[in-house]
């Protein structure tokens, strides 16, 4: 990205959020947004083709950067205890003004789509790092939503509970919930 590039992704995400502060997300326009950055609407467009892809960038770079952070553990061990959801729930909790937006402005579809695109890469790494074969891609499918579904939810309660539940606590329920069952899962298909 050039500077003037990140320039106005900053300011646009800035816009973003301040205005899922004050609005509901239905009534947030590429109007506003572009009026918010200080940029024309044909600028907005030429870095996004809606205030969706704005807000799915966001969230793409946050799980650019959850990635990184247990891309190492995924690949290195058959059993990755609860790294992955310590990294989950610190993640969000460092994010917590921008999760309370998001889970305030109701855009579960949106998101949850592109949660199980990120719970997809994850699981690739894992099967490709650990050279598991993949005989029912259907069935693997299946796992990612499942997964996806649960991890969205209870981030959206923990969220929305204004994250009351000890973080450690949560990740460690989540991981007692998901791990066992789920790389057994991976690793001995259902005849």
């Amino acid at each position: 990205m050039t500077d003037g590039h990140s320039d106005i992704v900053l300011r646009l995400r800035q816009a973003l959020l301040a205005r899922m502060a004050q609005d509901e997300w239905q009534r947030i326009t590429v109007s506003n947004l572009a009026a918010d950055a200080g940029i024309s609407r044909q600028t907005f467009y030429q870095y996004f083709s809606g205030r969706d892809e704005l807000l799915l960038d966001y969230v793409d770079d946050m799980f650019d950067a959850f990635y990184s952070d247990i891309a190492e553990r995924i690949a290195s061990t058959v059993n990755p205890d609860s790294d992955i959801s310590i990294a989950l729930f610190a993640q969000w909790r460092a994010q917590a003004d921008f999760a309370r937006l998001v889970f305030r402005a109701r855009v579960d579809d949106l998101l949850i789509r592109r949660f199980r695109s990120y719970i997809a890469r994850v699981m690739g790494l894992y099967v490709r790092s650990h050279g598991l074969p993949v005989k029912d891609a259907e069935r693997l499918g299946f796992m990612v939503d499942y997964l996806a579904g649960a991890s969205w939810l209870v981030l959206e309660r923990w969220v929305t509970g204004d994250f009351r539940y000890p973080e450690a606590q949560l990740a460690a329920l989540f991981s007692q919930l998901t791990q066992p069952g789920f790389l057994d899962a991976l690793h001995r298909p259902v005849s």
